[in-house]
Parts: C-alpha cells; sequence; structure tokens
C-alpha cells in the first residue's frame, strides 16, 4: 500500500516532466554589443512586468555576444519582460583585505562589474515575445551615459 501512495504521488512530477512547456514558451536568441563589440562574457536575465502571474523569471549566459533559450526555457508570448545584463571580470591581486601587500603572496581573485549599473537591476531594456518565431533581440549597451 505504501509503494502505491508514493507512485500516486510521484505520477504528476513524472507527467509534468515528460511536458516542460506547458505556459507556450518561444524560443528566444539574440546578440549582446557593448561599446560595439560583442559582449565576451555574461549573464542575461529577463523578468516579466507585465502579463499572467505567477511572474517569470529565465536567462541564459552570453558568450562572444550570443545568448539563446530554448522554448522550454524562453518566454511567455505576449509578456513584457525587463531585460538585465551582468558581465565581471576577474582582477588578480597580492593584496589581502587589509590592503596592504601579503606576507605569502598568494593571489586572491577579485572581481569588478564590467556594465554599467544602468543594465542590471536599475535596467530600463523592454521587450516582449510574440507567438511567431523568430523572437531574436539585439541589445546595444554602452559605457557612455546617455
Amino acid at each position: 500500500m505504501r509503494y502505491l501512495v508514493f507512485t500516486l504521488l510521484l505520477l504528476p512530477i513524472v507527467i509534468g516532466c515528460s511536458n516542460s512547456n506547458l505556459q507556450g514558451r518561444v524560443p528566444v536568441r539574440g546578440e549582446v554589443i557593448f561599446d560595439g563589440k560583442p559582449l565576451e562574457q555574461g549573464d542575461i536575465l529577463f523578468l516579466s512586468i507585465e502579463g499572467s502571474t505567477p511572474m517569470v523569471a529565465t536567462g541564459s549566459l552570453i558568450k562572444n555576444g550570443k545568448f539563446s533559450l530554448s522554448a522550454e526555457k524562453g518566454l511567455i508570448p505576449d509578456q513584457t519582460y525587463s531585460v538585465q545584463f551582468r558581465s565581471i571580470e576577474k582582477i588578480p591581486s597580492t593584496r589581502n583585505e587589509t590592503n596592504k601587500p601579503s606576507k605569502d603572496r598568494t593571489i586572491r581573485i577579485q572581481t569588478r562589474s564590467i556594465l554599467p549599473r544602468r543594465y542590471g537591476v536599475e535596467s530600463k531594456e523592454i521587450v516582449t515575445a510574440t507567438k511567431k518565431s523568430p523572437n531574436v533581440f539585439q541589445f546595444d549597451l554602452t559605457s557612455d551615459i546617455p
């Protein structure tokens, strides 16, 4: 009896996993340009701001300026999304937290954002996906203040 109850509880999860695109999401791809060149690496995040509930958040890695989301992880058509970007670079340092030279000369890795804050949580970039494909977006980001 215990196994029957367990099987009945597990069945909706297994069925749900077999069709992971129940919301009718569409694939999305595109390009991110920063100061006239493809952004080498980073992340792109889409956060729904209008449309059906619940809120949707999905994202992708950016590599050599390109990103793509499959239909299973894509955007829901007719929803509006705020788009955020993140890209960091590593800065080797031989200094410790007190900003004094380290005696053991251990290299500590620090990071800093490549992109201005206005492309992160303060981003004003907005897109709306459609049922028609392709949903291809290009984002031209600059270090200059608009």
